[in-house]
């Protein structure tokens, strides 16, 4: 037994809650509580059904049942698909729930599962909100750690209001369940005591662009394992870099480094200066190497080997963006691409008439472009049903491994193209980032007998398709997740930032 707040007890009391949304502030539509419900909304016992996947809440769930000496209380968990401003009533309900089930539940320790880009209508820190709220509830000595994806936009608050804060490691993020696990663990040790968690952010006026944070490339690769070996010294309990989501024109931008330390306010601030300095003087390695629509194609098609698979960079639907975007297919049909397929193309509408129109029906009408004009222009097609489907999956990993989603109502198009080709469009409800091969394979596609896959996603697609792919060519397509920033009118972001601003010194 261990004494805690004043009595002994034989089992801490661990709360578990997650709200999560990455906000593109210049998608044009909101996020409102019903987009949180269709994504997966799970309140008390229901979070037990997270167990074994690789998710924040999953690994939480996991480590606090593997240990004898703890006891879980499961609050809600919830997250919705990146997009525009989350609604002031979509964040005071979920909030409430939250707050609510801390009151009744009298928690020894709290771990939350959050974003870090979140913006609502009424605020820009979604997260400090709600880290304020759960703060005043359970008061100033028990611990909250924090868990967030690697593109948080770290806030001094967030920090403050925070005992520990936990980015992911990994870009694709495969290590969600290690993350949390990690948070119940350091949890643990606060509330009995054995650790005083004291943490020091230092901002970096950076926005990397999104494909050189993969996890297997430079600088990124030795960026993590000196934060990782930093990690490792005596008194460090947490080195977390944040690479920010740029997408969110809000006062706090840019790159962060948070360490926290235990007892050691000098030594955190110390190392994240340290980091900082070293993430600063290799920022130029962030520059990516991209190919235009024609270049992509037209190296794929002229080169041996397959499948190579196309990242649409602009129309990524886990930045935020419509996708529906018609650059990447335009091409693929002008130029004759053999042996391709695409995932996915949301257009309800068209999944609508091939329902109607039955499969083998061949049909002639527009597809995509149906937001705005910002991913492209609607585009003429004429196409086979091939298939139709509820468009329900579980993901194969290493992403999110074991976690239900769908597609909604879904439809393979076989869309004519010139010279004889076919492209198979996967088109559906809903806007789903195509990360893992299983989108595909759910539709009766192999990826690995396409010439050509092409995937309306930045990074998170490597983690399931590198080990498949002849070659990856990173495509830089029209959008609300270009990795050209100079496209959107940022009016709130403090200047000067790089790569906006030409800098030589951080500070």
């Amino acid at each position: 037994m261990w004494a805690q707040k004043g009595r002994f007890v034989t089992s801490l009391r661990i709360a578990v809650a997650g709200f999560s949304h990455e906000t593109n502030t210049f998608a044009p539509w909101r996020t409102d509580l019903e987009d949180f419900v269709a994504n997966g909304y799970f309140r008390g016992e229901e979070l037990n059904s997270l167990s074994g996947t690789n998710t924040v809440i999953g690994g939480a769930v996991d480590a606090i049942a593997a240990d004898q000496t703890l006891t879980l209380l499961p609050i809600i968990a919830t997250s919705a698909i990146p997009g525009g401003l989350v609604t002031a009533r979509a964040a005071h309900m979920i909030e409430s729930e939250i707050i609510q089930g801390l009151e009744k539940s009298n928690p020894d320790a709290v771990v939350l599962d959050l974003h870090g880009a979140m913006v609502t209508e009424a605020v820009d820190d979604g997260e400090a909100s709600i880290l304020r709220k759960v703060r005043t509830v359970v008061g100033p000595n028990v611990p909250i750690i924090a868990v967030y994806d690697l593109h948080v936009n770290i806030s001094h608050e967030m920090v403050e209001l925070a005992d520990v804060s936990i980015p992911y490691d990994t870009y694709p993020h495969v290590d969600c369940a290690e993350r949390g696990a990690e948070a119940v663990r350091i949890a643990a040790r606060a509330a009995r005591g054995e650790i005083h968690p004291t943490s020091a952010l230092t901002k970096i006026p950076m926005l990397p662009p999104g494909p050189k944070q993969f996890s297997g490339s430079e600088p990124t690769i030795s960026i993590m394992n000196k934060a990782i070996e930093m990690e490792r010294r005596p008194n460090v309990i947490n080195v977390g870099v944040c690479f920010a989501f740029p997408y969110a024109d809000c006062p706090f931008p840019g790159m962060g480094v948070v360490v926290t330390a235990d007892n050691d306010p000098d030594l955190a601030k110390k190392l994240s200066e340290e980091l900082a300095d070293y993430i600063w003087d290799r920022r130029e390695e962030f520059r990516p190497e991209t190919s235009t629509v024609e270049e992509a194609i037209h190296r794929a098609m002229e080169s041996e080997g397959s499948p190579f698979v196309l990242a649409d960079l602009g129309d990524n639907p886990g930045g935020g963006t419509a996708c529906d975007g018609t650059a990447l297919l335009w091409g693929l049909i002008d130029l004759g691409a053999p042996d391709s397929a695409m995932g996915v193309m949301v257009d309800p509408s068209v999944v609508e008439a091939a329902r109607q129109a039955g499969i083998g029906a061949k049909l002639s009408l527009n597809l995509g472009g149906r937001t705005d004009q910002l991913h492209g222009y609607p585009i003429p097609i004429v196409a086979i049903v091939e298939s139709l489907s509820n468009g329900d999956f579980i993901y194969e990993g290493p992403m999110e491994a074991g976690r239900h989603d769908s597609l909604g109502q879904t439809a393979v198009l076989e869309c004519e193209g010139r010279y004889d080709n076919t492209v198979r469009v996967i088109v559906c409800e809903r806007r789903v980032q195509a990360l893992d091969a299983a989108v595909f394979r759910s539709q009766g596609i192999e990826p690995k007998e396409c010439k050509i896959v092409a995937v309306k996603s930045a990074v998170h697609f490597r983690g399931s398709f590198t080990p498949i792919a002849h070659e990856i060519i990173e495509v830089d397509t029209p959008g609300l997740t270009s990795i050209d920033f100079t496209r959107f009118p940022y009016r709130r972001m403090p200047r000067p930032i790089w790569p906006l601003d030409e800098m030589s010194d951080r500070r």
